[in-house]
């Protein structure tokens, strides 16, 4: 698979000589980041070669089954300059959201420099090989993403279409890479060090939310008897936007129209990407790699903060109410600080918080009320069961990070079982993310619904501590922190998804079932659902988290 994916690359050979790159250094340096990619994901999650595959191949299969939503929006599309623009749009949001939230710890990595810049490396190789690393994830996603989109194209408006669609989906790649390259540099010529890290992570976290929600928004808002008529008139600044280029493409060469702005679309397709590829390869590569060692060296000489956070009446309230004995307050102090450190866990976490103030947004979008139809009936209840969202996200980002030589450290702890640690880890993330923004909310809805619901709000917390509980002690017990995402993801994993929001639905729906029976009866679940939480943090979980379970999953060397 690495060896015919390496062979795609032989045709662009003197374009890659071009922008200062040794050609045969470039391969062997991709060859070695596919091979590592690979290595990396059998040893963390224990897998079999032929596992392995199978995990890339779900992982593509529920893209495909993602683009299935959106083809079924685009069926409804007649012109083809609005079906295929909607689609590279559509396609870029995606292919950035996945450079901010995957790709750019690639794109920063300097953990190679202590071993390749000693060697006689040409040029730009390190960082060619770097971009055409996130290249080929970016468009095995973006293909798998308009599987759909391409057959619904041939069916409406030919196979020529279909085929010059596939075509250009490698040049929105292309235009999209290089202008998270142009984004990132822009950011890190304004600050540097550890603050350039931290406004990354933040910049991230913002950008990412603001996608989804123009997206998610976007689309409820359209009226869809408008859609099936909608054509996209043509204003001097739509010769700008990079979907339009690869729309204007693919309909001058389908209806054979080579008018004056076709023509113009057809030379912005062709040669804007090429040369933004150049540009960057060539001009901007030497100071990206000049701003990265600038960033590597910041690190070494960053000061070493005093945390003072454990001091706070915050922390004391949280852990007294958390931890019972002195190996789970350990615990909960180490994570406590722990979890305000690592970026990775911040990228990964707080982009859900903004998901779920989109999702009680959404219903409300485009519909016309007055405030108190609005604060009516138990539409709270979706508000306070939507925070099940956060619960798959924190269980899953206490295992990524950077610390996967440091197993041993927690290995070496003195505890009689690592069930106590787990408890400390999850209760800490739980208590000092999810507890604060919870409150907000939760106040807020009280003071629309009135301080009648405060049980509610109450059950509704209780019940997702319990689904977080749940979910954090039956996903497979590393230590924090310490895979990498390639070990965490997987097709799996959608599944979890899915079931998550399916028993999110299940308890939510039972919640309100007691409210409509008769006055009070959600209270019945206050017990229930406090007797599950004993019974899961003080007896299930010694049971399921043992020594020789750990030792299954983590590596120590």
């Amino acid at each position: 698979m690495i060896n015919l994916i390496l062979k795609l690359f032989i045709p662009f050979r003197w374009f890659i000589e071009k922008m200062g790159a040794d050609y045969d250094q470039f391969i062997r340096i991709l060859k070695l980041k596919l091979t590592l990619d690979d290595r990396r994901a059998n040893k963390y999650s224990k897998k079999s070669k032929n596992a392995q595959e199978k995990t890339l191949i779900k992982q593509s299969f529920f893209q495909i089954f993602m683009g299935v939503f959106f083809a079924m929006f685009l069926i409804m599309i007649k012109t083809p300059f609005t079906f295929f623009y909607i689609a590279h749009t559509f396609l870029m949001a995606m292919m950035a959201m996945m450079i901010i939230s995957e790709f750019s710890t690639i794109l920063f990595d300097t953990s190679e420099n202590v071993i390749i810049q000693p060697l006689p490396i040409k040029g730009n190789t390190i960082s060619l090989a770097r971009n055409a690393h996130v290249f080929i994830y970016l468009a095995m996603m973006a293909f798998c993403l308009s599987v759909v989109t391409i057959i619904i194209a041939i069916y409406k408006f030919g196979s020529l279409s279909g085929l010059i669609f596939v075509f250009t989906i490698f040049l929105n790649v292309l235009f999209t890479l290089f202008f998270a390259n142009i984004l990132y540099l822009g950011i890190m010529r304004l600050v540097s060090g550890e603050r350039l890290k931290n406004l990354l992570m933040y910049f991230q976290i913002a950008i990412a939310i603001f996608f989804m929600a123009a997206y998610q928004i976007g689309l409820r808002m359209v009226d869809k008897t408008a859609i099936q008529e909608m054509v996209l008139p043509v204003h001097w600044f739509t010769y700008l936007l990079p979907p339009a280029f690869f729309s204007g493409l693919i309909e001058a060469l389908t209806t054979l129209n080579f008018d004056q702005s076709h023509l113009l679309f057809i030379a912005e397709a062709l040669v804007v990407p090429p040369v933004a590829i150049y540009f960057t390869g060539k001009y901007l590569t030497p100071v990206f790699n000049r701003k990265l060692m600038e960033l590597e060296q910041g690190d070494r000489v960053t000061k070493i903060k005093i945390e003072t956070a454990h001091k706070s009446l915050w922390y004391r309230m949280l852990s007294s109410l958390f931890v019972h004995t002195t190996e789970e307050k350990a615990a909960f102090k180490m994570m406590w600080k722990m979890t305000g450190r690592e970026r990775q866990f911040k990228q990964t976490l707080l982009p859900t918080f903004g998901y779920v103030i989109i999702m009680m947004i959404l219903p409300n979008v485009g519909k016309h009320g007055s405030f108190s139809d609005f604060t009516s009936g138990y539409k709270y209840l979706f508000i306070l069961y939507v925070f099940m969202m956060v619960s798959f996200a924190l269980c899953s980002a206490l295992l990524i990070g950077n610390n996967q030589s440091s197993a041993w450290v927690f290995k070496s702890m003195p505890l009689k079982s690592p069930a106590s640690f787990f408890k400390g880890a999850i209760n800490a993330a739980f208590a000092r993310y999810f507890i604060p923004f919870y409150l907000a909310v939760g106040t807020v809805v009280c003071f629309l619904w009135g301080i009648k619901v405060m049980p509610d709000v109450f059950i509704a917390f209780l019940s997702v501590y319990l689904i977080t509980s749940l979910l954090y002690y039956f996903q497979q017990p590393g230590f924090p922190f310490s895979l990498e995402k390639t070990a965490v993801q997987g097709g799996s994993n959608a599944m979890k998804v899915f079931a998550l929001m399916a028993l999110a639905g299940v308890v939510g729906f039972v919640h309100y079932l007691l409210l409509r029976w008769f006055d009070f009866a959600n209270l019945i679940l206050i017990p229930l659902y406090c007797s599950a939480i004993y019974y899961v943090n003080g007896i299930m979980v010694y049971r399921k988290i043992t020594w020789k379970e750990v030792d299954r999953v983590n590596d120590y060397s």
